[in-house]
């Protein structure tokens, strides 16, 4: 029930969420043992710009869940249009962990993808429950873009391309 008026339907919910288009980012963290897990995520939104804060939501059902939550720092990483088969790997159930030399490294230490449209490398701000998620806040100790090359976008439950200009 959404109040008291209308029966909640989950399906229609997404439907009408899925009108908004994102941009795709894959997030990376390094696990106890040092193994750099990734990701995908389109609920990213920068916070503050003074200090920089970004948030981004991850599903209480990720595989990777505790990865994610237990961190001390982590990247987000802004996927190009040419990342889509990227993403299509690190979207599905299950754990994802990403290759070596895919990798670099900034300020934090945390896992940074190569090649990455623009990369924010930050360290954990806090974080909390809400619904089915968890929301994750981020200050963000440095970043680097790319520059030239068209984003990979998710629309309508697809993914697309982003391309500069209107």
């Amino acid at each position: 029930m959404i109040g008291n008026d209308i029966a909640f339907d989950e399906l229609a919910y997404r439907r009408a969420l899925g009108g908004f288009g994102t941009g795709v980012a894959l997030i990376a963290a390094h696990d106890v043992q040092g193994r750099a897990h990734g990701v995908i995520v389109n609920s990213l939104t920068s916070v503050s710009l003074a200090p920089p804060v970004i948030l981004w939501c991850l599903g209480a059902g990720c595989a990777a869940f505790e990865v994610f939550t237990s961190c001390r720092s982590f990247s987000v990483n802004i996927l190009g249009s040419g990342d889509l088969a990227l993403a299509r790997q690190f979207s599905r159930r299950g754990e994802r962990l990403l290759p070596d030399d895919r990798l670099t490294g900034m300020e934090t230490g945390a896992p940074v993808l190569a090649g990455a449209l623009a990369s924010l490398d930050c360290r954990m701000r806090s974080r909390g429950p809400v619904g089915d998620h968890e929301v994750i806040y981020g200050d963000v100790a440095s970043f680097r873009a790319m520059g030239a090359g068209d984003a990979l976008g998710y629309f309508r439950g697809g993914y697309v391309t982003l391309a500069s200009g209107a």
